[in-house]
């Protein structure tokens, strides 16, 4: 019997508390120059306007006084730090993008050469839209513990249109750089933060198609090879549960393995699917360079690929002759683009943008033979 399974509702994003809403309207309205004379309002006063608690707006400005956007000083209130004021001469029109790209130590695993496809893609897509509209892109690259130092080191705000932070979701950071006044975007990544634009893929829409594909094969034991790094992408695994909820399969927790992206993880999900009685007849993959990997070692042990086990990809590198579904990476990258770029006052709700999967037919899946 199939373990049981909670009503398949969608996962919901953390919402920010109150704390951090006002937080939020502050450096907007010091974004803005809307206090003129380059002093905050009492909090009490605040607190009235907003209607929050005096503590909610004393957190707040504590958090902002951390970060550098205000200054206590006693007897004369709570002062503007960040702004400058504006020369007498109107300054230039920026005429750059910045794209900081987080990269994750891959040490002997490699695990870094598995999204090297997708994000040069990205990149790609953000370079040529920025082109279209005028602008150069100044990209860094760095490891996500530095991404911060990273961002501190680009030109001054005056002489750019917005920031991409691409492969990056740490909330503590993204906070503080809306205080820039700059427009902010994640890609491959998302984040219920106000003012931060989100763009990525539909991770858990693409898995539900691929077991959508390997159902239709009449494949009724599906597993799934997933990356060991969970939480940098929890939507794929949402997406194979729903998918097998949605066909009416069975779903087995010894199906699930979670690997490194490397021959030797391969290796370890090979062995571990193939000691299992009885053994699924397909395996998804996360992402096409893992399934590259699981077919090698399936061969390894005679088994033929797709005449005794079906593999389907999740997408990234180009591999020869594998069936998989991809998102359209370079469109990915061109989208957080425009979010930036969009005319007008910053919305309110900032745009969230997901990259539906397409399936990319191939030979290494087949009909089921059981």
């Amino acid at each position: 019997m199939p373990d049981p399974e909670p009503a398949p509702f969608e996962r919901l994003g953390r919402p920010p508390s109150l704390t951090t809403r006002v937080e939020q309207l502050l450096r907007e309205a010091i974004a803005r120059g809307q206090f003129a004379d380059g002093k905050l309002p009492t909090e009490v006063k605040l607190a009235e306007q907003l209607g929050v608690s005096r503590e909610t707006v004393r957190l707040a400005a504590d958090a902002l006084q951390r970060e550098g956007l205000l200054v206590k000083i006693r007897r004369r209130g709570t002062l503007l730090r960040a702004p400058e004021l504006p020369d007498r001469v109107p300054a230039a029109e920026p005429t750059a993008l910045a794209y900081l790209q987080a990269g994750y130590s891959a040490g002997p695993s490699q695990a870094e050469a598995a999204t090297r496809s997708i994000a040069g893609l990205m990149l790609q897509g953000a370079v040529e839209e920025a082109g279209r509209a005028g602008l150069r892109v100044v990209v860094q690259h760095a490891p996500h513990t530095r991404i911060g130092q990273a961002f501190t080191d680009l030109p001054h705000r005056d002489q750019l249109k917005g920031v991409v932070f691409a492969h990056y979701g740490e909330e503590k950071l993204l906070r503080r750089a809306t205080g820039s006044g700059l427009p902010l975007a994640l890609l491959d990544h998302d984040l219920s933060l106000p003012g931060v634009h989100c763009v990525r893929d539909d991770s858990a829409g693409g898995a539900r198609l691929a077991v959508a594909h390997l159902a239709g094969l009449g494949h009724k034991r599906i597993a799934f090879v997933n990356w060991r790094q969970t939480d940098l992408n929890p939507w794929r695994l949402d997406g194979y549960r729903q998918g097998l909820r949605d066909a009416d399969l069975p779903r087995r927790r010894a199906w699930e393995v979670a690997v490194e992206l490397t021959p030797a993880g391969a290796r370890r999900a090979v062995q571990h699917l193939l000691a299992l009685a009885p053994r699924p007849t397909a395996v998804y993959c996360f992402n096409n360079t893992v399934s590259r990997l699981v077919i090698d070692e399936l061969r390894r042990h005679n088994v033929r690929v797709p005449d005794d086990v079906s593999v389907l990809g999740g997408g990234g590198e180009e591999v020869p002759g594998l069936t998989s579904h991809q998102a359209d990476w370079y469109e990915l990258g061109a989208a957080a683009v425009r979010a930036l770029l969009r005319p007008g006052p910053p919305p309110l709700k900032p745009e969230y943008h997901l990259g539906a999967h397409s399936l990319v037919p191939g030979q290494t899946t087949a009909a089921a033979r059981e």
